[in-house]
């Protein structure tokens, strides 16, 4: 395609340019200060305002403007011309290496990163860049190119269209490829040790007719077979191929590996045992039908893909010194960025705050560390992140525990919060896994992610402005890139943490991936000032599954026990989205919430419930015992105080039943609604709870209402009460100051001003009764160490 428009024209369409420094400092984008050519832009809505433009960049199937050949996965760009100039140069790199702006498309460069770099002439103005993997976030890039300049100098070249960091949105191209046909799982990994693992393999077709869903056509379809000196039909794979991940791309492979011919005897084996590897290395395991190379891309001949981690020796915990170090501007490439480099600089001055994200993101490809590797923060000392961190190699972050026995208290890792970017707080989180690098399809396998010993706050995060109806800034605890790798999770473990300003939420997945963790569990920990996202004062779920998958659970061993909860509304405790799933019979949820405290839970709407599990697997076990919930409120605030227990309402797959564990749960005689905490919903709804079906519940009918103690909130506890404001929608003391005011952000705010949970005395039902939090009851935590 030729010129579509002419510069002039995209200005008499109402397209606006502002002018901002890159790697070359422009001072203009117009090029009338320093000689350089005026910068173009890809066409996409954002500066067309044509929605199903046909010259917007897209992700093409089939066949492309002037091809002869179908593409099945490929993006067209197109852009507008600019008169007079010499050419373009056109880019395109993997979202997960250049998101971050003009220094990671430096870096993406030096590192041979970059997927497409080439220049064309002035009379082109799209290009198609063909073969890409499926399911996969790329970025592109373009700059104008001078006559004025010879060939490879760069002086006058236009500013680059396409390093926006994301939060530009006039200044990034991102285009993400379409989803891949099913796969046929050939491959499993198996026996994985310092250097060595076995790489199992099923060849025959009928091997995949279980009950996954997918019938022998709907493989064949896409992959070629053969029939096998038996006569069974079988996958025609030929080669095994094993690369070392982006992770740690100087890992060793022996040539052997690299592509090596699968043999008769390997089939008839079943499995192949290879070796020559580095331990503590990511390794990409490919199985290859160069047949179907013949006809479409590489990414067509592979079947499913295998992330392997080796193993090795497991070395001493690592203390992280806490210590502050300013930044060099040598280090840096452009001078914006040495800007933010400076602003996190002087944040970390400010808060006294070591910075500890680069340190994990080092480990992630340090094959000297072993999986499991432990991470001390010294006792009393505050340590920072100022990127969002990829747990993909397992890891425990905890406070040095002679420390906490020298009595000098737990560390604090602020999640950012403590400075801003223009007017925007910068707050980020951990992130489930990571997203996937240059030839990775599969997912990854990480060990146990456990925290112990911390408070975890970001200052600065502000909760929802009822003044200026404006959403809270802040994010999740812990989340999960919408792109990411499929993740298998052997645990992920929490104890005796303090968790303040997660504004969002505590615990998210997302994305298209299978994510399966196989246990799950937060004990001691205290949660305050969290959630208050929005105009209900709700925030997102404490734990959010997506509801994308049918062979998706992490629900599979999930446990809260002994843990407070103090005014932190969320949306919900327990949902997986709300899908209907035909989930597969091995999927089953096993969720158990017991011995909490839970004081105003998501008090400001209604429709906010513990369990929000709609469409259950057949098969779940609900537990919930031993739990003291109370609403607490000062006298003469007469605000409503919502509290529902649970929306269950079909199981799904046979036999059509599941097993509820519910008893012991308590209640002060404060703020009942007709003598039950529930406003709505409670444990014994016939309706959408487990009072619809009560035979089902291990403790009996009786059991699933919650028993009423004969004392008041006042009566229990030192002062339960969050202060009253005029602000609706407002319960918590996340907005008192140092002086006792009432305020919307203030870095020393906190809940232990003016509020006690301590019970006032032990010769109580409640207490009798074994109900709550270990911690309010003994004075210490149920597993030992320092509050």
């Amino acid at each position: 395609m030729k010129k579509l428009f002419l510069y002039t024209m995209m200005l008499l369409s109402g397209v606006a340019f502002t002018a901002c420094s890159d790697d070359n400092n422009a001072t203009s984008v117009y090029g009338e200060d320093d000689g350089r050519e005026l910068m173009t832009m890809f066409r996409k809505e954002h500066n067309t305002n044509i929605s199903n433009d046909q010259y917007a960049c897209q992700v093409v199937n089939g066949y492309g403007l002037g091809e002869t050949e179908p593409d099945d996965n490929a993006v067209h760009l197109y852009w507008y011309a600019i008169e007079g100039c010499k050419g373009y140069q056109v880019r395109l790199a993997l979202q997960s290496d250049v998101a971050n702006g003009p220094d990671a498309w430096a870096k993406a460069e030096t590192d041979g990163k970059l997927i497409y770099d080439v220049i064309v002439g002035p009379d082109v103005t799209d290009v198609i860049i063909p073969d890409l993997q499926y399911k996969t976030d790329y970025r592109a890039a373009i700059r104008v190119l001078s006559k004025k300049d010879a060939d490879g100098v760069y002086d006058h070249a236009s500013k680059w269209y396409g390093h926006g960091d994301g939060r530009q949105w006039g200044e990034y191209m991102p285009l993400q490829t379409n989803d891949r046909y099913e796969v046929p799982e050939i491959i499993t990994q198996a026996n994985v040790g310092d250097n060595s693992f076995r790489v199992k393999i099923l060849r025959e077709v009928s091997e995949f007719t279980g009950d996954d869903g997918y019938k022998n056509g709907d493989y064949v379809a896409n992959f070629n077979t053969a029939t096998d000196e038996a006569g069974n039909q079988v996958f025609n794979f030929k080669y095994l191929t094993i690369e070392p991940s982006g992770t740690n791309p100087n890992a060793v492979v022996p040539d052997k590996w690299k592509k090596y011919e699968l043999t008769a005897e390997d089939f008839a084996r079943g499995y192949v045992d290879v070796d020559g590897f580095d331990p503590n290395s990511v390794y990409t395991v490919n199985i290859e039908d160069p047949t179907i190379t013949e006809k479409k891309c590489y990414w067509d001949a592979i079947y499913n893909t295998l992330s392997v981690r080796t193993t090795g020796p497991l070395g001493d915990p690592i203390i992280l010194t806490h210590s502050i170090v300013e930044p060099k501007r040598s280090d840096f490439l452009s001078d914006d960025s040495y800007e933010s480099a400076m602003l996190q600089y002087n944040a970390q001055v400010a808060y006294d705050a070591c910075r500890i994200d680069t340190v994990i993101d080092n480990y992630n490809s340090d094959n000297t560390l072993a999986e499991g590797q432990v991470f001390y923060l010294e006792g009393g000392k505050n340590y920072v992140l100022f990127n969002n961190v990829s747990l993909c190699k397992g890891i425990k972050l905890a406070t040095n525990p002679e420390d906490l026995a020298a009595g000098k208290g737990r560390a604090t890792v602020f999640m950012s919060g403590i400075h801003k970017k223009g007017q925007d707080v910068q707050s980020m989180n951990f992130m489930f896994g990571r997203q996937p690098l240059s030839g990775e399809l599969g997912g990854i396998y990480i060990q146990s992610l456990i925290f112990e010993d911390i408070n975890f706050d970001a200052p600065l995060c502000p909760h929802y402005d009822l003044a200026n109806n404006k959403s809270g800034q802040g994010n999740y605890f812990i989340n999960m890139y919408s792109n990411g790798m499929a993740v298998t999770m052997k645990s992920f473990e929490m104890r005796r943490c303090k968790i303040e300003r997660a504004v969002r939420g505590f615990i998210r997945v997302q994305g298209a991936k299978v994510k399966l963790f196989e246990k799950v569990l937060v004990e001691d920990c205290e949660f305050y000032n969290d959630g208050f996202y929005d105009n209900n004062g709700r925030g997102y779920a404490w734990v959010a599954g997506d509801g994308s998958s049918p062979k998706s659970n992490i629900f599979m061993d999930m446990e809260f026990r002994n843990n407070t909860f103090y005014d932190s509304p969320r949306t919900c405790f327990f949902t997986d989205n709300g899908k209907n799933l035909s989930w597969k019979s091995d999927i089953k949820y096993n969720i158990k919430f017991n011995n909490n405290t839970v004081v105003n839970f998501s008090t400001r709407s209604t429709g906010r419930y513990i369990f929000d599990l709609r469409y259950l697997p057949a098969g779940s076990n609900i537990e919930c015992q031993n739990n003291l919930f109370v609403l607490a409120a000062q006298p003469g605030d007469a605000r409503t105080l919502n509290f529902g227990g649970m929306d269950i309402r079909t199981i799904n797959g046979e036999p059509y039943t599941i097993t509820y564990n519910i008893r012991n749960n308590w209640s002060t005689n404060s703020n009942l609604t007709a003598g039950s905490i529930f406003s709505a919903q409670g444990f014994a709804g016939t309706k959408n709870a487990a009072g619809k079906n009560p035979d089902w519940n291990v403790w009996g009918k009786d059991e699933l209402e919650v028993h009423v103690a004969n004392l008041s909130n006042e009566e229990l506890f030192v002062n339960p009460n969050p202060p009253y404001t005029d602000d609706y929608y407002l319960h918590s003391v996340a907005f008192i100051d140092g002086s006792g005011n009432v305020t919307r952000a203030n870095k020393d705010a906190g809940i232990t001003k003016g509020v006690d949970l301590n019970f006032k005395s032990m010769d109580n039902e409640i207490v009798k009764a074994g109900a709550g939090a270990a911690y309010w009851r003994t004075g210490s935590y149920a597993s030992s160490s320092s509050k």
